[in-house]
Formats: C-alpha cells, sequence, structure tokens
C-alpha cells in the first residue's frame, strides 16, 4: 500500500511517514499555518510544524507522544489538531504531539470509501431491568446495513491491494512501530530526553486496546504509556459488550443528585425535596417512551416513541460520557419532553434533541465504513444483547455499531488475539474512573496485572476518562509520570472533587449514589 498513514503534527521538526524506505524532505511553514500538507515520492504526504517549546517551564525536550485515532474511526489527525493543546497541558509542553491516520481512512490513501450516496431511507425502517427497550426494527436495521455497506466495500475496497484487509488493529499497531522507528532518526528524536526508540504513548478508550495489542506484540518498544479509560482486550475481541456499561446507570443516577444540590435556580428539571423526587419525575416521562408496546397495540404514534425513545437513550449516554457538559443542557430537554408528552408533539422534540445529541439512527454515521472496518476485522461474535440489557437501563444503544458487522464480509490480513501482556521495557500507567460509563475500571485492575510493575491510578468520578472528570489530582499525576517516569506508588487513588453545577459532594460519588437511595443502579 502506497500510503499507511498521514499525520497531524502539534510542535513536530520533522517526521518521516509511511513504511517506505524512502525519506520524505519537508516545506518550512510560518508559525500561523497549522497544517500543510505536500505530495512526495509515491503518493507519501508530508507535514511541518514548529518543535516544542525549546523554552518549556516543564524542562529539556522530551520527544514524541503518539495519539492514535480513537472509535475505532475516528481521525487521529483530527484528534491532533483539535486537542494537542490541551494534551499539552496536562503531559508538559516540551513534548511533541502526533496523531496520525491509519490505513484506510481520512487523510490516508487508499483511503476506503463506500459509504457515498447511502442515505437513512434506503438502510433503515423504524415504525418506531423492566424499562422501555426499542424494537427489533432499531436492531434490523444495524445488521442490514452492515451486510449492505459491506458489500459494496467489499467490490470497491475489498481486494489485496486495497484499504479493505488491512485496517485491523494489529496493523496499525505495525505502523506505529514504523513511526517510532522514523522518528528516531530524526533531529530532534536523536535530541530527545526519553528513549527515542521507544513508542511513548497517551489515549483512551479503543485506544487503550490498541496500546494493548501494541505492548504485547513488541513489549520492549513500550517507553511512557499512559491508558486511560481501558478496554478489556478478550471481551472486546469476544463480543464488545462484555464489560462495558457496568456503571453506566450509577452515574445517570448522579444526576438527580446533583440536580438536587444545584436547586432549582440551577436546574430546571428540580423537583420534590430528594433526589428521589428527580428521579420518580424522569420515569414517569420515561415509561411513557414505550414502542414496543404501541406496535403492538397498533397505535398511530409508534414511530414517534420509537424516535424518541432512541433520542433520550444517546442523549443519557452522551450525558454520561460528559457530565460536566451535558448535565447543565438535559434538564431543560427533560422539561421539553414533559410537555411533548402531555400534548403528544413527540417529533418536534425528538428533531430539537438531535441538534443537542445527535441522530441515533444509521443516518447519524459519518463514514461508518471505517468504524466497521476496524471493529469487524477485530471480531469474529455477535453481541449479547441480554446481557447488555441487564447492565443498563440504556445498554442496547452501545452495541448498535457492532451490530454491522454480522454481515461484513471482508477479512483482514492480520489479527492479534493474544495473549496480551507482557515485560514491557517501562511500565504502563493505567487510569480509571471509578465511575465511566463505557470503559469500567474493573478492565484497567484486571489489565494491569499482565504488564510486570506497571500500576492502576483510580480516579473517583464521572464519565469517559479521566478528562472528562477534570479532575486535577488525577491529570496531575498522569503529567508526573510522561516528566518523571515515576508511577504514582502509594498514592494512587485520587478523591472525588468538584462537579457538575459547581457542586462539591461529600464523601465518595458510590457513597452518595447509595445514601440517596439509588444502589439498585449501582449494583
Amino acid at each position: 500500500m502506497a500510503t499507511p498513514l498521514v499525520l497531524a503534527l502539534m510542535g513536530l521538526f520533522y517526521l518521516v511517514i509511511g513504511t517506505s524506505s524512502e525519506r520524505c524532505t519537508f516545506d518550512k511553514i510560518s508559525p500561523s499555518q497549522t497544517l500543510t500538507w505536500c505530495p512526495r515520492n509515491e503518493g507519501f504526504f508530508c507535514a511541518r510544524l514548529d518543535p516544542a517549546q525549546s523554552n518549556s517551564s516543564f524542562g529539556a525536550y522530551q520527544g514524541m507522544i503518539l495519539l492514535n485515532p480513537g472509535g475505532p474511526g475516528v481521525s487521529g489527525v483530527g484528534e491532533a489538531l483539535d486537542n494537542a493543546s490541551t494534551i499539552q497541558a496536562v503531559v508538559g509542553t516540551n513534548w511533541d504531539i502526533v496523531g496520525f491516520d491509519p490505513r484506510g481512512m481520512w487523510l490516508s490513501e487508499p483511503v476506503a470509501d463506500c459509504s457515498a450516496n447511502i442515505t437513512s431511507d434506503q438502510v433503515i425502517t423504524l415504525r418506531s431491568k423492566t424499562v422501555p427497550r426499542v424494537t427489533d426494527d432499531f436492531y434490523n436495521s444495524f445488521i442490514q446495513f452492515g451486510k449492505d455497506l459491506g458489500g459494496r466495500c467489499e467490490k470497491t475496497t475489498g481486494g489485496e491491494k486495497d484499504a479493505g484487509p488491512h485496517m485491523s488493529t494489529a496493523t496499525t499497531a505495525r505502523d506505529m512501530l514504523s513511526i517510532v522507528n522514523a522518528f528516531a532518526e530524526t533531529e530532534d528524536g536523536e535530541r530527545a530526553a526519553k528513549p527515542n526508540h521507544l513508542l511513548h504513548f497517551y489515549r483512551v478508550s479503543y485506544g487503550t486496546f490498541l496500546s494493548q495489542t501494541f505492548a504485547s506484540m513488541f513489549p520492549e518498544s513500550v517507553g511512557n504509556v499512559v491508558l486511560d479509560g481501558v478496554m478489556s482486550p478478550e471481551s472486546y475481541l469476544t463480543n464488545y459488550t462484555s464489560e462495558s456499561v457496568n456503571h453506566l446507570d450509577g452515574i445517570i443516577a448522579a444526576f438527580f443528585i446533583y440536580c438536587h444540590k444545584a436547586g432549582p435556580a440551577d436546574c430546571s428539571y428540580y423537583t420534590g425535596s430528594t433526589p428521589k423526587d428527580i428521579y420518580e419525575r424522569f420515569n414517569r416521562s420515561f415509561v411513557q417512551l414505550d414502542p414496543r408496546k404501541a406496535e403492538a397495540d397498533n397505535w398511530s404514534n409508534a414511530t414517534d416513541l420509537e424516535t424518541a425513545l432512541l433520542v433520550l437513550k444517546v442523549g443519557l449516554l452522551s450525558t454520561a460520557n460528559e457530565p460536566f457538559s451535558y448535565f447543565g443542557l438535559l434538564p431543560q430537554t427533560l422539561v421539553d419532553l414533559e410537555s411533548a408528552l402531555s400534548t403528544q408533539h413527540i417529533s418536534p422534540w425528538a428533531e430539537q434533541a438531535m441538534t443537542i445529541f445527535g441522530d441515533p439512527r444509521t443516518a447519524g454515521y459519518e463514514h461508518p465504513e471505517w468504524s466497521l472496518a476496524v471493529l469487524c476485522s477485530d471480531q469474529n461474535n455477535t453481541p449479547q444483547l441480554e446481557e447488555i440489557e441487564h447492565q443498563s437501563i440504556i445498554g442496547e444503544i452501545w452495541i448498535k455499531s457492532a451490530l454491522g458487522c454480522t454481515g461484513w464480509p471482508i477479512k483482514a490480513t492480520e489479527i492479534f488475539t493474544g495473549p496480551f501482556g507482557g515485560d514491557t521495557a517501562i511500565p504502563i500507567l493505567f487510569v480509571g474512573n471509578t465511575h465511566d460509563p463505557v470503559t469500567p475500571i474493573d478492565n484497567a485492575l484486571s489489565s494491569a496485572p499482565h504488564y510486570p510493575n506497571s500500576q492502576v491510578l483510580t480516579v473517583d468520578g464521572m464519565g469517559h476518562t479521566t478528562i472528562a472528570t477534570r479532575n486535577t489530582c488525577g491529570l496531575s499525576k498522569i503529567s508526573a509520570y510522561f516528566q518523571t517516569g515515576k508511577l504514582p506508588g502509594n498514592k494512587s487513588f485520587c478523591p472525588l472533587e468538584q462537579g457538575p453545577f459547581g457542586i462539591v459532594l461529600n464523601g465518595t460519588l458510590k457513597e452518595n449514589i447509595i445514601r440517596a437511595g439509588f444502589s439498585g443502579l449501582v449494583d
């Protein structure tokens, strides 16, 4: 393949891109330019930006921290351009931050682009814990979508020299090693304080599966690596549903607690005198969104109820992922839902809520072939619906992507299935929140022992990864690890800090949830 990767660089002065033995040359650009691409040998693209701060208050230049694209299927180039400054603020401005797009997606060439002109009308037909659940049409739409899209992609990008068979996590891990080796040969690589032949990596969510794949394949090449919001490799490969949303409902319970503490001035959904009163108000609306009953009884608004339930559940998942961003938006959304139910004007509410939380249907996907290509390359099993419904009142939303793999026809040239673990050159720092909605702390605790001398940092907080918690203790320990290489040691727990609405709760988050009477949502 001519161009396996494309990089976005924040502060990186020089880097070879790709796996070709030929070196790319770089054009100097002004500091005001964010990124420039210059075609070079055989379709390679090169980029150059100013290096990490030479006078950084953090000290001497350390080297390169690689970011991976998340998702899977998200742009690593976009990740670097959008979030590199934030990450540098945590790890130190004396590190260069590098993001890359894996084979087949975004700026890589050849790109797997086979979803053009697929619309929701073509691929989805929605007629629409003992809680309201979506109908079978929801699941079948994603299954059929994967089959239709997979068939098209197999024809256009499924050949041996096309991108499709080369988008597995194992292949990306090998490309990461090529980036590290290329950087080691550069001027910046030679002057870096950290070992330039090691991968220094900071990643979250799917990136932790990619990281554990890399660490298991190339343990001798692992440098300072932080895995934040850890996936269980075994569960990911098995069905993508096990060990995922264990603590999701605990965050939903926390919303009622923080809303109660904030009071009516800051939380428009406030009612009664306890968090349970606010929950009961929510539940009165929630139970009315029952498309299965509506479909069975031939209600005329069954489709509207299905759409509204989907949007509400996606909204709750978004809220759990980023509480600081969405706890303030959710109250009015729920107030509006009450009004919509009372007047039976559900459709306008759903449309408005989609502008906040996104479209939960297949129409909401951007380049779904990229996420499915990775997911379906790595996995060979069907997600377990019954299992995940028992984990959360909104669990079925989590599996919609994986359903597309049931009919995906493209087979990867390389898949790494374990065993996961290895004696890495530098111990790994695993990080987990006590209430991460999709990558529970349990995964960090079970994965770390497979990597000798590694350690788990536990952050008492909610949201997907440490950055979502805004926990200063956790972020400072991550920074210290990247600067000094030292693990937290005996100080491996960060207590609960200020939460949404500016509220500081007494005790741990779990203690507050149980004290408020929501133990059923955290067990």
